[in-house]
C-alpha cells in the first residue's frame, strides 16, 4: 500500500471550558479501507476501537471525515490521539497505520477558579489579573526582571520595562494557577506553562494577546 495514509484533525472550541462540548474533526485520506479506528481523549476517556473484517477484495480509496465529540470535566491540558489502521488495495492487502494528535486547553471560569481574578504562576514570579470591565481587562507582570503587559478589550497589548513599572503585588495567599491549566472570564484567557503565561482575547481586532516570560514579552497576532 503507497504511503499516502494521513490522517488531520482539529478540535472546536481549542481553549474550551470546562463543562463544554469540544467537536473534534478527523480528516483522513489515503487509499484502501478503513479497518479500525479509536480515539483517546487524554484524562482517561477513548471511544473504543471501531474494528470489522475487511475483505482483501474491497478496493476503495476512502475520503473520511467525521467527528468525535467530548466533555472535558476539569481544566488542564490535554493530548487528543486518534490512531487509524487501513487495509491497501489487493494483492498485497497490506496494513498500514496513521496517528493524529492535537493539544486541548480546557480553563476554569475565573470566578470559580481565582479569586478577586488575580493569580499568579507555581514560580511565584509572574502575577496576573482578569478584570473585564477594566479599561485594560488583562494584566501580567514578571518580578525579575521586572517588566509589565496589559491587554484591552482589542488585543492591543502595553508594556513596560524596569523599576519605573508599578507591578502591583499579589499578596502572600494568592492563588496559583498550575502549569498546563488556564482560566478565562468572557473573552479573555490566560494560560500557564512552564515557558511562561500566554493572555489571549478572543475577537481581538488588534492582536491576540501576549506571552510574558523571564525571557520577556511577546506579543501575539
Amino acid at each position: 500500500m503507497p504511503a499516502t495514509l494521513t490522517t488531520r484533525v482539529t478540535a472546536n472550541p481549542n481553549p474550551a471550558l470546562a463543562g463544554e462540548a469540544v467537536t473534534f474533526t478527523i480528516t483522513i485520506r489515503g487509499p484502501g479501507v478503513l479497518s479500525v479506528e479509536s480515539a483517546a481523549f487524554g484524562d482517561g476517556g477513548t471511544t473504543g476501537a471501531n474494528a470489522g473484517e475487511v475483505p482483501c477484495g474491497q478496493t476503495s480509496s476512502f475520503d473520511v471525515t467525521h467527528t468525535w465529540t467530548y466533555v472535558y470535566k476539569t481544566a488542564g491540558t490535554y493530548q487528543f490521539r486518534d490512531d487509524v489502521g487501513a487495509i491497501g488495495p489487493p494483492p498485497l492487502c497490506r496494513s498500514e497505520e496513521t496517528v493524529a494528535t492535537t493539544t486541548v486547553v480546557v480553563s476554569a471560569p475565573l470566578q470559580t477558579a481565582i479569586p478577586n481574578g488575580s493569580f499568579v504562576s507555581p514560580s511565584k514570579n509572574i502575577a496576573c489579573a482578569i478584570e473585564p470591565t477594566a479599561p485594560q481587562p488583562v494584566r501580567c507582570a514578571t518580578f525579575s526582571p521586572p517588566q509589565l503587559a496589559m491587554m484591552d478589550a482589542t488585543g492591543s497589548v502595553s508594556t513596560c520595562f524596569g523599576s519605573q513599572c508599578e507591578l502591583g503585588n499579589p499578596g502572600p495567599g494568592a492563588t496559583v494557577l498550575p502549569y498546563g491549566s488556564a482560566t478565562s472570564s468572557g473573552p479573555y484567557q490566560c494560560v500557564s506553562s512552564t515557558s511562561g503565561m500566554t493572555c489571549t482575547v478572543a475577537g481581538g481586532t488588534v492582536g491576540t494577546g501576549f506571552e510574558i516570560s523571564r525571557a520577556g514579552i511577546t506579543r501575539l497576532s
